[in-house]
């Protein structure tokens, strides 16, 4: 999309969403500059875990006034998760991005085909590590609510051979530690692992509260 009022480009490369912000921009009003970023935002609003581009190769210097901006625009796709590279071939623009400290934050690369490869990377091993991350506490949790109920199972079957008290004391242990796992899943940002989390939770409390209360 392109407007001739604020001289920008929207396009999705390899579906990353790529903004090339062309050099009339820095000569641009304030509320020009403003429009730019709230119809940005408006459109990274709608996308869940946004990748960006940000192109600055067309810009031979950057203004404080579209540094904000792309700021504003790095710190929305942070926010909801997403990736932003910058894309910038021109020395000066690295220059006021180094001054700035945006150049020790940022990713900034030469060509369209690294930043394109540094979000793909990027997303992937995010993507990994949030599945060793929130799915070890689901698997954990599901382990506890078993060890949990094997244990009072033991408690109240006529061949135990193990002191009761020490039956339900290991009855609440593994719950409290379910209790803690399931929790601990609620905050994926995945529903069926959320949902998950709170049957690990639920169960945990049942069971955790009978061995509770037969111990005491």
């Amino acid at each position: 999309m392109a407007t001739q009022e604020v001289p920008y480009h929207i396009t999705k490369v390899d579906e990353h969403l790529k903004v090339q912000l062309m050099p009339d921009l820095n000569d641009s009003a304030w509320n020009e500059l403003e429009s730019l970023g709230d119809s940005l935002l408006t459109i990274l609003k709608k996308e869940k875990n946004p990748t960006v581009i940000i192109d600055l190769s067309k810009l031979s210097y950057i203004s404080s006034s579209l540094v904000a901006v792309v700021i504003q625009v790095w710190k929305l796709v942070d926010e909801q998760g997403g990736k932003t590279a910058i894309l910038n071939q021109n020395e000066m623009v690295e220059e006021v991005l180094n001054i700035s400290g945006l150049k020790k934050v940022w990713c900034i690369v030469p060509t369209e085909a690294e930043a394109i490869n540094h979000l793909n990377q990027v997303m992937k091993q995010e993507r990994i590590d949030r599945r060793r991350t929130f799915s070890m506490p689901i698997l954990l949790g599901i382990v506890a609510v078993l060890s949990a109920v094997t244990c009072f199972a033991l408690y109240v079957s006529d061949s135990l051979n193990l002191d009761p008290k020490m039956a339900l004391a290991a009855t609440v242990s593994f719950s409290v530690a379910g209790v803690l796992l399931g929790a601990t899943a609620l905050t994926d940002r995945r529903k069926y692992l959320r949902l998950l989390g709170v049957v690990v939770l639920i169960c945990s409390l049942i069971v955790g509260g009978l061995g509770l209360y037969k111990l005491i």
